[in-house]
């Protein structure tokens, strides 16, 4: 398998898994989740803004699967030069980890609450920052080793 070939199937996998997971984790808690849920809060931390958790899911998974697409377009058409594939991997890495990330937390603030107003301040940004960085790092180390980048020879 090419370096092209591999790039598609762990970019495909990437966003598959991303996906799949940004809808299974709300979908199994669905019992424990206020409909509507919260979605905003203010920065005292109170609920302020709420939608239908299906609507909520389909736009999230919607505009990963954009960013997705056009970061895996850049990288395959060579738009991006010279290590052009370990950008896009960095990319992917910390935009799917910030997307899943997003809707983990809010399910979290949502969970066991009896309306959207009851729900909990949303937290666990700091660890949600660090995840995307070191998802960041791994997708720039790995896809390096097709193309001569950070982890790999001439390619």
């Amino acid at each position: 398998m090419n370096a092209r070939a591999r790039f598609l199937v762990a970019t495909g996998s990437w966003t598959l898994l991303v996906a799949v997971v940004m809808v299974a984790v709300p979908v199994l808690l669905r019992g424990r989740l206020p409909d509507p849920i919260a979605v905003e809060w203010t920065y005292s931390g109170t609920p302020e803004g709420s939608r239908f958790l299906g609507d909520y899911l389909f736009g999230n998974v919607l505009w990963w699967l954009v960013i997705a697409a056009v970061w895996a377009l850049l990288g395959v058409r060579g738009v991006i030069r010279r290590r052009g594939r370990s950008w896009v991997a960095a990319a992917l890495g910390a935009f799917g980890v910030v997307m899943l990330g997003t809707v983990v937390t809010t399910v979290l603030a949502n969970l066991d609450a009896g309306s959207f107003q009851n729900a909990a301040e949303r937290t666990g940004h700091g660890w949600l920052l660090l995840g995307a960085a070191f998802a960041a790092w791994a997708g720039w180390r790995l896809a390096g080793r097709d193309q001569g980048g950070p982890a790999g020879g001439v390619g």
